[in-house]
């Protein structure tokens, strides 16, 4: 019974992946079209082309890595590297949502803190860079789960002795250490900035019913609907944070084939959940999405 759920979380989890392919394959064609016809793009455009493209090659990976795992499950080497290029590229799409909601929040609130004021002023000019920092800290995390992998394997393989089991345990708590204070840097950081502008949000709103020529604009229309997205980022991104944590959890820990499943499903809703999101709460990508809707009726 529980390996039927388990394979029925496979392939709800394909299923899901799929979907995602042709949710943020189209945000990537969007924007990368919309830069072509205007020769320029705003910052936020420039973060979800690159989330449009890390996730969609994340998703193939984690396509590939399945359907290996099926017709070689006994050849090592092809998994363990399709595992480091989807470690990479799902760390780094999360550092690049990172950027997107640090982005929206600066942007659109109206803090007077200095770090705010000190963000809004560089945050755009300096939007290539941060974007390197991003791919160089998904670098990072991918050679410190390699050498986790790597040092795990040995722990298993070579017969311990009491220098060598204390050398090897050391090594272990230090990687897992560090693996774990940047996950839990890249989560405040999301759900402080998501919490900042949902908070602005309510204040704005608030504002609005009580002042009785405020009207209703586009710009108003735009910031609602980032704002929007980050309660349902939250909604999503907490879930997936806890799942992918207990779904990374060694073998020996002794978790439950049916809360393996589970955690592997909530694992790839959120990267096909949140593209979506994006489509719906974007205005020219919604605008997009309906035209070519439409034209397919």
């Amino acid at each position: 019974m529980l390996q039927i759920l388990f394979l029925a979380a496979v392939g709800v989890s394909v299923i899901l992946n799929v979907v995602g392919l042709i949710v943020n394959l189209f945000i990537a064609v969007v924007n990368y079209q919309a830069w072509l016809k205007s020769h320029k793009n705003a910052s936020s455009d420039r973060i979800l082309f690159s989330v449009g493209i890390t996730r969609f090659l994340m998703l193939g990976a984690f396509l590939l890595y399945i359907i290996c795992s099926f017709i070689f499950p006994n050849s090592r080497r092809p998994l363990y590297v399709f595992m480091l290029c989807w470690t990479f590229l799902d760390s780094n799409g999360l550092w690049f949502i990172t950027l997107l909601n640090t982005l929206y929040c600066v942007k659109i609130t109206n803090f007077q803190h200095p770090v705010f004021l000190l963000l809004k002023r560089n945050l755009s000019p300096k939007l290539s860079r941060l974007l390197l920092a991003c791919v160089l800290l998904a670098a990072v995390t991918t050679v410190l789960c390699s050498l986790l992998v790597q040092t795990l394997t040995f722990h298993e393989l070579v017969p311990w002795r009491n220098g060598t089991a204390f050398d090897s345990n050391g090594r272990v708590l230090s990687l897992v250490f560090s693996l774990g204070l940047i996950s839990f840097l890249q989560f405040i950081i999301n759900v402080t900035f998501a919490s900042l502008l949902i908070h602005s949000l309510r204040r704005h709103i608030q504002k609005m019913q009580r002042n009785a020529s405020g009207f209703w604009n586009p710009q108003t229309e735009a910031h609602v609907g980032a704002m929007k997205l980050m309660a349902y980022f939250l909604l999503l991104y907490i879930p997936y944070s806890c799942a992918t944590l207990l779904h990374n959890l060694p073998a020996y820990v002794g978790m439950k084939l049916g809360t393996r499943s589970i955690c592997m499903i909530i694992s790839n809703l959120y990267p096909s959940g949140h593209s979506l999101l994006i489509i719906l709460t974007h205005f020219k990508l919604k605008t997009k999405a309906k035209k070519i809707l439409c034209c397919n009726k």
